[in-house]
């Protein structure tokens, strides 16, 4: 992408501390990809520690000519990617969305 002159900045970020996480521990966390658009991706995260729920975020990200830093259509390959790896109930329910 970089050398096509793409970039893909996160444009928001939304973050929610459950519990504390300390020095040591094992963080596993579990990545999601709820939405691809036309030139945007938004990726859910899950922590936990032990099985116990420590924070939970979820990113957006944005496809972007970096000539003009305007947003332009995610690569085929990419939204190939990311609709691969989306969340199996998400891609059911845009399915059996209505057309808008």
């Amino acid at each position: 992408m970089f050398r096509d002159g793409l970039g893909f900045p996160t444009v928001k970020v939304e973050m929610e501390f459950l519990s504390p996480v300390h020095y040591g521990d094992h963080v596993d966390i579990d990545v999601t990809i709820e939405r691809v658009g036309r030139s945007s991706v938004q990726i859910r995260y899950e922590a936990t520690v032990a099985g116990k729920p420590v924070f939970k975020a979820r990113t957006i990200a944005v496809v972007v000519d970096m000539r003009t830093f305007r947003p332009t259509p995610l690569p085929q390959a990419l939204r190939e990617s990311f609709l691969s790896a989306r969340d199996p109930k998400q891609a059911e329910s845009e399915a059996d969305a209505p057309p808008s």
